[in-house]
């Protein structure tokens, strides 16, 4: 090879290395462009959820869920939970667990656990009617009153006004969790009193 014919092909390829290197870079403002907006597109946009059998949109979005749905999931929840029967409370149970958060599936899955021991050994049915919510759609908390029936063998036992409050965990991709299940209990006017003296 004459040193000229080398001299011309080296020419040409610094001149197309130089070419590629351009259009590397001229791709990378680009992708990262892309990456950007598939980003705000994923986290920032809201999501309008129409189930079937529920006659209002819902919105969802980075770490966002309105109180309509914060309210209807917490009734599914709460349906879970407190209507059983010794037949259907392990079903429901798994259920609710595959929505717990992972920092508090274990206390979630302990106080599961032993409400139904207790459903299966006393053959316990119960019933729950929710009839009031109040949602802190912030704090991504719900508080639920309502009536809970108790059944022995067909028979009322029980009726009890009850409030829970059911506190859920949403992500920046719109996932809920279940982080808590707790009645919250009412303290007696007399205990109160009693322990102001």
């Amino acid at each position: 090879m004459s040193p000229e014919i080398a001299k011309n092909e080296r020419a040409l390829l610094t001149s197309q290395i130089r070419f590629l290197r351009l259009v590397v870079f001229g791709q990378l403002p680009a992708i990262f462009g892309l990456i950007c907006v598939a980003g705000y597109l994923v986290f920032n946009q809201v999501t309008y959820i129409v189930p079937p059998e529920v006659k209002r949109p819902y919105e969802l979005g980075a770490s966002h869920a309105n109180s309509d749905y914060l309210m209807d999931m917490a009734n599914y929840v709460l349906d879970k939970v407190l209507t059983v029967t010794p037949e259907t409370v392990d079903y429901n149970n798994k259920v609710i667990l595959k929505m717990a958060h992972p920092d508090g599936f274990g206390a979630l899955k302990t106080t599961l656990d032993a409400a139904a021991i207790r459903v299966k050994q006393d053959r316990i049915s119960t019933v729950w009617v929710p009839r009031t919510e109040k949602v802190l759609e912030q704090a991504g908390v719900v508080e639920v009153s309502g009536l809970r029936k108790t059944f022995i063998a067909d028979k009322l036992t029980s009726q009890t006004e009850k409030t829970y409050i059911v506190q859920f965990s949403l992500t920046t991709s719109g996932r809920l969790y279940v982080s808590k299940i707790e009645e919250m209990v009412k303290r007696d006017a007399a205990a109160s009193k009693h322990a102001a003296q």
